[in-house]
């Protein structure tokens, strides 16, 4: 229905690399100073369409020295426009579209710092088949690492940019929101009590890049964007193309060195685990002269990986007064390896399927629409219940089922689905962009050999398997964004623009058997064991809406001088309004330095999850040095039991930033940028922990009517201050024969600090009850400090070269993960009776253990076998390296945890090897 006389003018033709002749694939083509552009075929061929007219077009490509050549466009003409481009150091010179409105701004000319992650030809060479593991290992801002023993976040790997939370940095797909996960963190993870993105719904093949703005934008973007803004932007291109892979982790590590401690005894064990295949396919096809239809299917599945140490403690009920566990294991020809927990990567099988189209209606207008489908089933375990842990009042029905205990575990089936639809164009000299986004989250929980202790106390046929409910999230926006260019001074973009936007929290009941008590008299725990259902009382569906306005400025004072601006106002139908400004401005000294600084108010408005989720679930505490069950239930922040404490309601965290940094190009071959930041961010939202009745009967009474012993709850805690210093500095040169070589340093360092009085003491936001009742370090203490200020890297560091010679090319990868640290609340430094055994020295030490740095190696080599195919092997982590050992008698458990699972790095996986074929056609 399309006439072909719309696409009668324009330009045609073809971007080609400077050295070789050979054509370029997916160069950007844009007419600067509008969002009227393409991108070449698998031909380097393009088309585009414009009106009659003088233009400047920049041609860019992540890898290449970006070009603007001038095209004047006749009527009824396409001008033919042969374009050859030379290699670059690094990215540069690739036009961003994340932290400006105005078309056409490099990365070196940008007032904020910006990376491009070029995720399409970095997966060549990399094992990880993931984006959070893809940017873990090559943006030193971006920290993720798979938790292990934490529920669900065994199966959603919470992620954060700066050390801050998952949910301070926003997610944008093509420039529009991404909704969040319904999964909340409450387990004892780094980042407990947050609830982030799952950017691993995203399949990797679909994605052509990522650009990650380092610098808070809560007035250009909305709620969220404190720590910055991470946008996805899906493939655009045309023809077939795809991946095979398949890798598995070779690897040795020292299981038993708590219980060989002494012996002589070799503690290593060697393990192949682990075994992750991805098959990923993508195609494109071009609709008329300048539309596309972009397709992507792809599914991963992933084995899990243990690395569980050998159990020193009890494992059967004693046999006339003494423990007997050695001749019981005799007995049944068993060894301590058959009560292994299962601590490492959880098992995951899913895949996805993603769209990405444009398609022209004339020369002025197009609509697009891009969104997907994902869908993976994870399984996982907690804590083993020993047979000597199992009440004794259901061993006998127990036993006749799992006569030697039983691992219970915790498998999930989580479904994301996203569909952003649009129109966007010009209306005279106006550009507009009308869209609609939706997002949804499903995160339902299925518990498998497992017990609810209340029906096992008078049958043996009790259940085994619980449905016990789950979260749903849904999130839909209305964006409509205006932006016009004047002709003032050397140019001013002026933008506007209006959002609405819906959230929505379910909470699903769990079947009557996850979490009814069968037996009050018995004084067991109800609910299946591991994770209880989520009670009826709880379910339901929370919902509220905001609306939103903002103004975004960029001038252009001289040709090296810009200053921009932008202002937001938020409403929110639950907690009122909110304004918000962001001023930067970008130098050039000369053509190759630039000095660049900007300020900015931010915010976050606390997640529904955050304000409505509650169940009960069974947390294991340490008491001395040994891990006790506690029946822990989460409650709302405006429930009773909160009320009773005194718990304060929740409110907006609210931040101020600076940024001031620097960007230097010499002879198009050195390249470095060096950012400097501080983030102030009031009232950050914690998850408390576990307060009980204390004497208290009418808390007593509201924690029993919610079968727990111990409540906590979302609350307003304390102030933070980060500050940090990023540098990227890279290298590239050309040598005779088709050679080249790429060297790029990145590293960032930070400091994360609770804000403290003039004692060093942190200034925590505690009701005058709490304080009365001396509950305030319940409320905030040792532990959860840490989480913010040392659990996470505060530095990190990586080293990564190219180097390519006609068909052959290898990638070597240094990453230096900076120490983290770990303070336990429970230890009474007054008393040093009382504090834990160092099982590595013998001695008693405060449960305090710093984990020193640590280098990560990954090599790659590959080769291209045709024009179109390339093979690839390597491996991540060559040296096979993990964290240091647990010291501390009560962080490793009775040997259960040979590596910490509170505070982590790398992860303790070890070494992986991969192999994949790359094909393009």
């Amino acid at each position: 229905m399309i006439s072909s006389g719309l696409f009668a003018q324009g330009i045609r033709g073809k971007v080609t690399d400077e050295k070789n002749g050979s054509a370029l694939p997916g160069v950007s083509i844009l007419i600067e100073g509008t969002n009227n552009g393409t991108v070449t075929d698998a031909n380097g061929n393009f088309e585009l369409n414009a009106a009659e007219g003088s233009y400047k077009v920049i041609v860019s490509f992540i890898g290449y020295t970006s070009k603007t050549v001038p095209a004047v466009i006749k009527a009824g003409e396409m001008v033919p426009l042969n374009v050859s481009l030379a290699e670059s150091s690094e990215l540069l010179g690739e036009i961003v579209v994340t932290g400006t409105r105005s078309g056409g701004r490099s990365r070196i000319d940008s007032p904020v710092p910006v990376d491009i992650i070029p995720v399409a030809q970095i997966t060549n060479n990399v094992g990880q088949v993931d984006i959070n593991q893809i940017l873990t290992f090559i943006a030193p801002s971006f920290q993720s690492t798979r938790q292990t023993i934490s529920d669900g976040s065994d199966h959603i790997d919470p992620a954060q940019l700066r050390g801050l939370g998952p949910d301070q940095v926003l997610v944008l797909v093509n420039g529009k929101r991404r909704h969040q996960s319904s999964l909340v963190n409450v387990n004892g993870t780094v980042n407990r009590g947050t609830v982030g993105t799952d950017l691993n719904a995203i399949p990797a093949t679909s994605v052509e890049r990522i650009e990650i703005l380092r610098d808070g934008a809560s007035a250009q973007y909305g709620s969220d964007a404190i720590a910055g803004v991470i946008n996805i932007i899906l493939k655009t291109r045309t023809g077939l193309s795809g991946n095979v892979s398949y890798g598995q982790n070779v690897t040795s590590y020292d299981k038993n060195y708590v219980i060989n401690n002494g012996t002589g005894k070799d503690p290593s064990v060697n393990v192949t685990d682990g075994g992750t295949t991805q098959v990923g396919l993508n195609y494109g096809l071009k609709v008329g002269e300048k539309g596309f239809v972009n397709i992507t299917g792809e599914y991963v599945s992933r084995e899990p990986t243990n690395r569980t140490g050998t159990y020193t403690g009890q494992l059967f009920p004693a046999v006339n007064g003494q423990i007997a566990d050695e001749e019981i294991l005799s007995q049944r020809g068993l060894t301590r390896n058959n009560f292994d927990m299962r601590i490492g990567n959880s098992k995951v099988k899913g895949g996805g399927v993603v769209l990405n189209a444009s398609i022209p209606v004339n020369t002025n207008l197009e609509v697009y629409a891009f969104g997907g489908y994902n869908n993976k089933k994870g399984y996982a375990a907690g804590f083993y219940r020993y047979p000597n842990a199992v009440p004794a009042i259901v061993r006998t029905n127990i036993f006749a089922v799992y006569p030697n205990g039983f691992l219970p575990e915790i498998n999930s089936d989580v479904t994301d689905i996203s569909v952003a639809a649009g129109i966007r164009g010009k209306l005279g000299e106006w550009k507009f962009d009308l869209s609609n986004t939706f997002g949804k989250n499903d995160f339902d929980y299925e518990i498998a050999n497992s017990v609810n202790y209340t029906q096992a106390v008078s049958t043996s046929n009790f259940q085994k398997t619980f449905n016990a409910g789950g979260n749903g999230f849904m999130q839909n926006t209305v964006n409509l964004d205006l932006g016009r260019k004047f002709n003032v001074l050397q140019g001013l973009n002026v933008a506007v623009g209006a959002e609405q936007r819906t959230d929505k929290y379910t909470i699903t009941a769990g079947e009557e058997s996850s979490y009814q008590n069968y037996d009050i008299a018995s004084g067991v725990a109800s609910g299946s064991q591991v994770f209880a259902g989520f009670f009826p009382q709880n379910a339901g569906t929370h919902s509220r809406h905001s609306v939103a306005g903002y103004v975004d400025l960029e001038q252009d004072l001289t040709r090296a001088w810009v200053l921009s601006a932008a202002l937001r106002f938020e409403n929110y139908s639950d907690f009122g309004n909110t304004l918000n400004y962001k001023v930067s401005t970008r130098y050039k000294i000369t053509d190759g330095i630039a000095l660049r600084a900007s300020a900015s108010s931010g915010f976050r408005a606390p997640s529904l999850q955050q304000k409505y989720y509650a169940r009960t679930n069974t947390l294991f505490v340490t008491q001395n040095g040994q891990q006790v069950p506690q029946e822990s239930g989460t409650f709302t922040n405006d429930s009773r039991p909160a009320e009773i404490l005194g718990i304060p309601k929740l409110k907006q965290e609210t931040s101020q930033s600076f940024t001031i940094g620097t960007t230097i190009q010499i002879n198009n071959a050195f390249e470095l940028t060096l950012d400097a930041y501080q983030i102030d961010i009031d009232d950050r939202i914690v998850l408390t922990n576990n307060f009980t009745d204390a004497g208290n009967a009418t808390l007593k009474a509201q924690l029993a009517a919610a079968n727990a012993t111990a409540a906590n709850f979302f609350a307003n805690a304390v102030d933070t201050r980060s500050r940090g210093l990023e540098g990227v500095l890279s290298y590239n040169t050309r040598f005779a024969g088709n050679q080249s070589f790429r060297a790029v340093l990145a590293g960032t360092f930070i400091q994360n600090r609770v804000k403290k009085d003039a004692n060093d003491k942190p200034i925590i936001h505690a009701s005058d009850i709490l304080v009365a009742t001396n509950q305030v370090n319940t409320y905030f203490n040792r532990e959860d400090l840490s989480r913010f200020e040392i659990a996470s890297p505060r530095n990190k560091q990586n080293l990564m070269i190219n180097y390519k010679a006609g068909k052959f090319g290898v990638m070597l990868r240094a990453v230096r993960f900076g120490e983290v640290a770990y303070w336990d609340a429970t230890i009474d430094p007054t008393k040093p009776d009382s504090w834990p055994v160092n099982t590595l020295t013998g001695q008693r030490e405060t449960l305090d253990q710093v984990y020193n740095a640590r280098i990560v190696t990954d090599i790659a080599l590959n080769y291209d076998l045709t024009k179109a195919i390339n093979l690839s092997v390597g491996s991540n982590n060559l040296f096979d390296v993990y964290p240091e050992l647990q010291a501390h008698s009560g962080n490793i458990s009775s040997g259960r945890f040979v590596y910490s699972r509170r505070v982590q790095q790398m992860g303790f996986n070890g070494r992986h090897i991969f192999a994949r074929l790359n094909f393009n056609l």
